[in-house]
């Protein structure tokens, strides 16, 4: 019994010399456990952004404009310079006015305008400048405003499609935003 009692002390030595070897490398490899020793953190900084398109040129062409009456009866308009379409830069129009329609038309209330856009071309800016043809969806942009032709009278309403509201998706995809206002 006495040589059983040194085998099972040897034993279990050898079983406390195996875990403190073992704790011990563990604690020198660097494995944090959690609650055990001190915590390192770091810092994560999430920025968001709104992120405008960098454009060097957003040229538009337009092929039709009308207005809707509050009877619902739309009227086409011809572009002053009497060509079937207009092509333009948005961007060369900064605090520019373009003259887009000067038309005689019926007098009465007007609740809309309505833009056929038949192209867009974006030129984003950079290193290497990309040239990217843009749609509309669903080709035309609806301008909502209120505003009274009076019989030989001048209304004269001014639409602002500014460069810094214009979206465009991932998918190319041009969605204009417009502010009208009638010019007194």
């Amino acid at each position: 019994m006495v040589n059983g009692g040194k085998r099972v002390g040897f034993y279990a030595a050898g079983g406390v010399m195996v875990a403190v070897l073992i704790i011990a490398g563990v604690f020198l490899s660097g494995v944090q456990f959690p609650g055990i020793g001190g915590v390192e953190s770091g810092i994560l900084v999430v920025l968001l952004k709104d992120a405008p398109a960098n454009l060097s040129s957003l040229y538009v062409t337009i092929d039709s404009f009308s207005v809707q009456s509050t009877e619902e009866a739309w009227v086409n308009i011809p572009f002053s310079n009497g060509e079937s379409e207009v092509y333009f830069d948005l961007l060369a129009l900064y605090d520019v006015t373009m003259e887009l329609a000067d038309a005689k038309i019926p007098a009465g209330d007007y609740t809309k305008m309505r833009m056929t856009i038949k192209s867009a071309e974006a030129t984003f800016a950079g290193e290497k400048p990309l040239v990217v043809d843009l749609t509309v969806p669903p080709g035309h942009v609806d301008i909502i405003i209120h505003f009274e032709v009076k019989a030989d009278d001048v209304t004269t309403v001014l639409i602002d499609m500014d460069a810094d509201w214009v979206a465009i998706s991932k998918n190319y995809h041009l969605r204009p935003v417009f502010k009208a206002a009638v010019a007194s």
